[in-house]
């Protein structure tokens, strides 16, 4: 069985609804690789993080560790998932809404915060 790509990138901490990069994971180039097209429905506040809920682009672990340190396309423009938040315990489903905290790929467009 071939580990995921989001495997190779370092280590990953579990948090209570999700997970997150870990401050010690290996830097992320998100410019070497395609974004991946999401489908976004709204931006909101977790726990004092701006977090935008897509829906699920392919079937994942419940982690998330698929797509946390990958870079999405959504609304035009480009990010990486920094952590993702669910309600529900089990594995991601393709098309399953869920929550994801980003950060801009391109540092000339400003923060997540700002959108």
């Amino acid at each position: 069985m071939e580990t995921p790509p989001a495997l190779w990138r370092g280590s990953f901490d579990q948090l209570v609804f999700g997970t997150t990069m870990n401050a010690n994971s290996d830097p992320i180039d998100p410019a070497g690789e395609a974004p991946i097209a999401v489908e976004a429905f709204y931006r909101y506040g977790y726990k004092g993080r701006p977090m935008l809920a897509i829906r699920a682009p392919f079937a994942m672990g419940a982690e998330g560790a698929e797509i946390v340190g990958r870079a999405i396309e959504a609304d035009g423009r480009r990010y990486v998932v920094v952590s993702i938040a669910r309600q529900i315990s089990g594995p991601i489903h393709r098309g399953e809404p869920f929550g994801v905290e980003l950060r801009v790929a391109d540092a000339r467009e400003g923060s997540a915060a700002d959108r």
